[in-house]
């Protein structure tokens, strides 16, 4: 994982985390004990969020935040490559989902080593499933789209037999989710923040306390463009800018999250958050909860049940 993805994943559970708070009645001043130091705390509050948010991922199968994925597969006649018998049309599944944008895809002769690789023209691959939108400022609670790319016909085919085609296909899964990296001012049309992955087009919310308001993103401005395998074109990743739509209503700190993940996902992030704090603070700290907790098993079986829908499906 990258240093922007661990840091996506720590602020996403410190926001569920405060949420936790809610229903468990734990404060923030207990973890680890309740006379730990300001920098004791931050640090155990830290391997709290970020062992949370593995939580999350180890229950999906997968990084619900947008991702740049890459996968190189043979076929016809294995399961993630196959061709319509009536229609020639090639059908790429992938192993995350939902598939948000295909960035490339390439093909080769499976028996040339190395690959010789012709790339496929953007008009000739399709999102089976797109991601469907959702109003502005509406948050999205389940998610939608799929895992299959069709290609048009002829681009693979049955022709030279199984086995014969090797398929790189380059392309965005998941919810775009990042963090601001410097401090923004009300009015503002522009954000700076550490991964712009995912976020052309996008909407989602600056989670700030009473601040808190949706945004929408209309283009995105990478530092530094990421580089496809062999030369098959660029995605837009990591740090950058993005310009909205509308300005922004409220100033807002470094590090505030900006995230379009569903609110299921938050939901659950803050059940394991929940969890490993109330495993790790001492017997003194437990006896301060004043919410009703019952066992922390409760808890991971709700997080878990949350995020069913949002498992990884092949």
């Amino acid at each position: 994982m990258s240093p922007h993805a661990r840091s996506h994943a720590i602020r996403l559970s410190l926001n569920a985390y405060e949420r936790s708070c809610w229903f468990t009645g734990l404060s923030w001043t207990v973890v680890p004990t309740l006379t730990a130091s300001t920098t004791e705390q931050a640090a155990q509050l830290a391997d709290v969020c970020r062992i949370a948010s593995a939580h999350v991922d180890s229950c999906c199968r997968q990084p619900l935040r947008a991702t740049v994925n890459t996968e190189t597969i043979t076929g016809p006649g294995k399961g993630r490559l196959s061709i319509g018998r009536d229609t020639g049309i090639g059908s790429l599944v992938t192993r995350r989902w939902p598939v948000a944008q295909v960035l490339a895809v390439q093909t080769s002769p499976a028996r040339a080593f190395p690959p010789v690789w012709t790339p496929v023209a953007a008009s000739q691959w399709s999102i089976r499933y797109p991601m469907l939108l959702v109003p502005f400022a509406a948050p999205q609670t389940s998610p939608s789209g799929g895992n299959v790319i069709d290609l048009a016909p002829g681009i693979v085919s049955w022709a030279w037999g199984p086995g014969w085609w090797r398929v790189q296909h380059s392309y965005v899964s998941g919810w775009a989710h990042a963090g601001t990296t410097g401090m923004v001012l009300a009015g503002a049309e522009t954000l700076a923040v550490d991964d712009v992955t995912g976020w052309a087009g996008a909407s989602g919310y600056l989670y700030d306390g009473t601040s808190t308001e949706p945004v929408t993103v209309s283009a995105v401005t990478p530092n530094a463009p990421v580089m496809l395998p062999n030369g098959a074109g660029i995605a837009l990743a990591g740090p950058g800018t993005l310009t909205l739509t509308s300005p922004l209503l409220y100033g807002h700190g470094a590090g505030t999250v900006l995230s379009a993940l569903p609110e299921t996902v938050l939901h659950a992030a803050a059940l394991f958050a929940a969890v490993q704090a109330i495993q790790t603070i001492d017997a003194i700290a437990t006896q301060s909860l004043s919410g009703e907790v019952g066992s922390t098993s409760m808890l991971e079986e709700a997080a878990a049940m949350a995020l069913g829908e949002f498992a990884r499906v092949a």
